[in-house]
């Protein structure tokens, strides 16, 4: 098992509820500025075919995702549709990083993708849209 957080990762700013129970989760600036997010997958977010568990790696990109939206609007959101395409999979002990694009916002609507990778295997990748609300 990878030590916790790797290096140059924080704690993620909420750690309640089902975040705090699928996580913890952390974040970083890479060397080209973007934010990374991840976290250390464990027995918890397995299977029972051995390997970890899609909703496990849906919850994490849809808390990222929210994140990213909620940075750019300054406004609170909610997922409206979350598109997926599982690629490939990992046995539950790998750390796993996402990445959150924002493709466009407008008033009440946000438009990202994210995906989400165990070392340079590609996960999943999802195509989400976010209900903006007025604060």
């Amino acid at each position: 098992m990878t030590d916790l957080p790797q290096a140059g990762f924080q704690p993620f700013g909420v750690a309640d509820g089902f975040i705090g129970h699928n996580g913890p989760y952390y974040w970083r600036q890479d060397s080209a500025g973007q934010t990374e997010f991840g976290f250390q997958s464990d027995a918890r977010h397995g299977n029972p075919n051995g390997f970890l568990h899609g909703g496990a790696v849906l919850a994490f990109l849809d808390t990222i995702l929210g994140h990213v939206v909620v940075r750019v609007a300054q406004r609170p959101c909610a997922t409206i549709s979350l598109d997926s395409r599982f690629i490939s999979t990992v046995a539950p002990g790998a750390w796993i990083g996402g990445r959150a694009t924002i493709r466009k916002v407008t008033r009440s609507f946000a438009f990202v993708d994210a995906e989400a990778f165990a070392s340079d295997k590609l996960l999943v990748t999802t195509t989400a849209i976010f209900r903006i609300f007025d604060s």
